[in-house]
């Protein structure tokens, strides 16, 4: 092989492992399709229906929500008994630090409300548990306790610090992780009372989706 031939040859390869290293290098995205929440959260479980007459009574800062995300669901569910229940999930395709913004802790102070109470608790659903966040935010003659859990990139995660963490580790690997929070509440002076009703509510709202949207929106696989 003359010079020429030579040159052009390592001119080739050079390019190609570029091409190859390019490749590498671009961030990855996790997941191709993202969930169809209207679809995945169902009208009516149980003994809960969706009420098309009553608008959710909190939309903490939802214009910015509404920007932040690719699909932001509310809801408000009624059983027999009359007892109401509001659903919140914001899902979001390339996760960033404008998704803090929607923790509750903080879209409810940024509200007005007093916030206090705040621990980390489980549900049970389907023979296992759900890591969640709870707590209380207050306005003057108006209690909400609010219960509450992320997922990234299909791991489930209970609070803001350890979902950065998780983030930072997928940005390090370059890989675009999607996400989504989940927001259960009720108006309630007895706060107990009212976390007990959530955890149902959850429950039985998981254990009405399909076996792939409860791993998406949980973070529970199905057992096997």
């Amino acid at each position: 092989m003359n010079r020429a031939r030579r040159r052009a040859a390592l001119l080739a390869g050079a390019m190609g492992a570029t091409a190859v290293l390019g490749l590498l290098a671009r961030p990855r995205r996790m997941v191709d399709a993202a969930p169809d929440l209207g679809r995945a959260f169902p009208l009516a479980f149980g003994p809960w229906r969706e009420d098309k007459v009553a608008a959710a009574f909190v939309r903490a800062d939802n214009e910015l929500a509404n920007q932040l995300y690719e699909q932001l669901l509310e809801r408000t569910y009624v059983d027999s008994a009359g007892r109401r229940i509001m659903l919140s999930v914001a899902y979001g395709r390339e996760q960033a630090s404008g998704l803090e913004l929607h923790w509750p802790d903080v879209c409810y102070r940024y509200g007005g409300f007093s916030v206090y109470g705040k621990h980390a608790a489980d549900v049970p659903t389907d023979g296992r548990r759900l890591p969640v966040t709870r707590l209380v935010a207050e306005l003057p003659l108006r209690p909400e306790p609010i219960t509450y859990w992320a997922v990234l990139g299909g791991e489930r995660i209970a609070d803001a610090n350890s979902y950065r963490l998780r983030r930072l580790a997928h940005a390090v690997r370059r890989q675009i992780a999607d996400g989504l929070l989940v927001r259960v509440s009720s108006i309630d002076p007895v706060t107990e009372r009212a976390f007990e009703l959530q955890a149902t509510f959850i429950d039985q709202m998981l254990q009405a989706m399909t076996p792939d949207d409860r791993a998406r929106i949980a973070g529970i696989p199905p057992q096997g």
